[in-house]
């Protein structure tokens, strides 16, 4: 191949590879707009949402949950089996949010609004629904954590002087330790069993928040 050649042959090259690149990302474009996730409100499958309109807790279902920005879940009297709701008899699940989503959790006559929710885990067992536990902060300042769970106390019955023992809890641990987690914990019983945890890593310095319903035995 002669010098001149070659130099025609590599300056086409760019141009080709560039045009191979551009054609996959028409088609790429073409794909999303064409699918379902483009679609402004789309309908609920019958894999996504339950016949009592809770969320399907299948990957199907947090799908659905992530483009809709609401998770709603039934626990105790009344729950469909968690066959129906896309989870095993005896299984657990976990999914994480692209987004921050409103969980809506029905209990009985009850019904908790729980808003910036980023993880959630189910358990089930026996074909009941055991525990649904929501993370609403994963990373947050032990003080903002407390202040969130003081902010819920009056809506899922939580005592607010057991919260504020947490602060000289806190305090002896970090004094007597280096590292590790310290956990406070503080239960309800109504209509659900609702428990709200935080974990403060001493490592870190970071808190997270979650919130468990059970079913009251």
């Amino acid at each position: 191949m002669t010098r001149t050649r070659r130099q025609k042959l590599l300056s086409w090259l760019p141009a080709a590879i560039l045009l191979v690149i551009i054609a996959g990302v028409v088609f790429t474009t073409i794909a999303v707009q064409n699918s379902w996730w483009a679609e402004d409100r789309p309908v609920a499958s019958s894999d996504q949402k339950a016949s009592d309109g809770s969320s399907m807790l299948s990957d199907a279902g947090l799908d659905y949950v992530n483009v809709e920005g609401v998770l709603r879940v039934r626990i105790g009297p009344g729950a469909l089996p968690t066959t129906q709701v896309g989870l095993g008899a005896d299984e657990e699940k976990s999914g994480e949010f692209r987004r921050p989503v409103r969980a809506v959790i029905a209990a009985g006559d009850e019904v908790y609004v729980i808003e910036d929710v980023e993880t959630m885990r189910a358990a089930a067992k026996d074909g009941k629904l055991t525990s649904l536990t929501l993370g609403v902060g994963q990373a947050l300042p032990w003080s903002s954590a407390v202040g969130t769970v003081q902010g819920l106390a009056s809506e899922f019955g939580w005592d607010q002087d057991e919260i504020a023992s947490w602060q000289q809890q806190v305090s002896d641990f970090t004094r007597e330790n280096t590292e590790g987690i310290f956990t406070a914990e503080v239960t309800s019983t109504d209509a659900a069993q609702v428990t709200g945890t935080l974990a403060f890593d001493r490592s870190s310095g970071n808190t997270t928040l979650s919130i468990t319903f059970a079913p009251v035995a």
